[in-house]
């Protein structure tokens, strides 16, 4: 039996920023993990930071897949997690690149107008849980 009260929206943000976090932190870097005190070479340091990566981010997809839980907690998880992940990319990404810094940017803006869109069924009187 499902619940009324799920706690999927909030295992959902917290992959998110778990991935997001996975994918920043200096630590985990490839730099770091091929530096001179670790015994793996770039490749190896590259397949182990994004296989980190792509675990959490994998995790999170099976939680949104495979966790029975209401229509509206599944939505309202995959609300936050966009916001989370778009919320990433505005902080996190250097667009004063040369190649894409400008499509990026340009993806970023329409990326904020869906999580705005998101947000407004959210916020608007209509719902009822």
């Amino acid at each position: 039996m499902v619940t009324s009260r799920s706690a999927k929206p909030l295992v959902s943000i917290a992959l998110a920023l778990i991935a997001v976090l996975a994918l920043n932190l200096p630590f985990l870097s490839t730099e770091s993990l091929a530096g001179p005190s670790t015994p793996f070479d770039v490749v190896q340091a590259g397949a182990i930071h994004y296989g980190i990566i792509g675990a959490f981010l994998g995790l999170w997809l099976l939680v949104q897949l495979f966790w029975k839980a209401p229509t509206e907690a599944t939505k309202l998880g995959l609300a936050a997690s966009a916001t989370v992940f778009w919320l990433a990319l505005t902080l996190f990404f250097n667009l004063r690149q040369e190649s894409i810094g400008g499509a990026v940017a340009f993806f970023a803006l329409v990326g904020g107008l869906g999580v705005v869109l998101l947000w407004t069924r959210y916020l608007s009187d209509e719902i009822s849980f």
